[in-house]
């Protein structure tokens, strides 16, 4: 009796010193992505890291065809979390959403725009197809600020909406497309099947706020520590893709959908070694070329500003706590 009393007691002891925080509540979210491109390296990866889930969320991560249709999940609240571009987000809070970006994945237009190799320049384009997604979407804005930069009128050529980069890819191989844009992975296999890039976009210093994380402002309000452990788990991420490249590799392979070690390698050393910030700020110049962008194409456009569509609450607070210079003193 004696001895059952004192196991007693050091349980009991042990149970109000004991660390409990892997016994925290696991609340459960969706990520809704619509896109394929290594510059979503940092969602991914905090998902298949555990990251998430260190913070307190188990996330499902949902592939839609296209960010436009992603972008519905957050309006039916069947995702809480989208990642996919800007103009995406913009769109749909024009359209009557109350979508917010909350952090940067990758800042800056980076796209190539390449071509089949009888096309050597602007004039040459002329007339030609182009391929790019489905309107609205980076990739579809890339086509057309690729075309003004050669100096062209978007009349000189046709833009046609082709799916994602593999697909446009096989469309110009069947002679169903001239030219389209792709991201470093899809510049590779590009030149791979022999196609040449008529212009860098990442050369042309455009700003603009490419893939970012959307959220909606009713979630913000309704429950804000799940943004903020999500924003976390992201935050994360970016230390850790930067500090295990076979595992980040891995993790490409399988959201990309390719074996191609060219192109994972590409994919890393471009998105992961130069391009995602350490402190993902969203940029209100670069979301402001978005939003001038999209009045371009639509004059009924109403005169919004940039801050109306974004919040850099969550990042600014783990900045300014500490958390993020934290992760890179390991």
């Amino acid at each position: 009796m004696k001895y059952r009393r004192m196991a007693a007691y050091l349980i009991v002891a042990f149970m109000f010193t004991a660390d409990w925080s892997w016994a925290q509540k696991i609340e459960r979210a969706v990520l809704a992505f619509g896109s394929t491109g290594p510059n979503l390296t940092p969602f991914w990866v905090a998902r298949e890291a555990g990251l998430y889930r260190q913070y307190g969320l188990d996330v499902d991560v949902v592939f839609f065809r296209g960010s436009t249709i992603a972008i519905n999940a957050l309006a039916t609240k069947d995702a809480h979390f989208g990642a996919f571009g800007a103009s995406s987000s913009v769109l749909a809070k024009l359209g009557g959403m109350d979508t917010v970006l909350i952090a940067t994945a990758t800042p800056g237009l980076l796209f190539y725009l390449v071509t089949k190799k009888e096309i050597r320049n602007a004039n040459d384009l002329k007339g030609k197809k182009i391929g790019a997604s489905r309107p609205g979407t980076d990739s579809d804005l890339a086509a057309r600020v690729a075309v003004q930069k050669l100096g062209l009128s978007e009349k000189d050529v046709s833009i046609i909406s082709m799916g994602t980069d593999t697909e446009r890819l096989s469309a110009m191989t069947q002679g169903v497309a001239d030219a389209t844009v792709v991201t470093i992975g899809g510049y590779v296999a590009a030149q791979k099947l022999g196609f040449h890039s008529l212009i860098d976009l990442s050369q042309a210093n455009v700003a603009y706020e490419a893939a970012s994380m959307i959220t909606t402002r009713t979630l913000i309000k309704e429950n804000p520590e799940m943004v903020g452990k999500f924003v976390k788990g992201f935050v994360a991420a970016i230390q850790y893709a930067q500090t295990h490249r076979e595992f980040t590799l891995k993790v490409l392979s399988k959201y990309m959908r390719t074996t191609d070690q060219e192109i994972l390698n590409a994919s890393y050393d471009y998105y992961v070694g130069r391009i995602i910030p350490r402190t993902p700020y969203v940029s209100e110049k670069g979301l402001q070329a978005v939003i001038d962008f999209i009045r371009q194409r639509n004059p009924q456009t109403p005169n919004v500003k940039a801050q109306d569509f974004m919040d850099n609450r969550f990042i600014k607070e783990l900045d300014e706590s500490g958390f993020i210079k934290s992760l890179y003193a390991k």
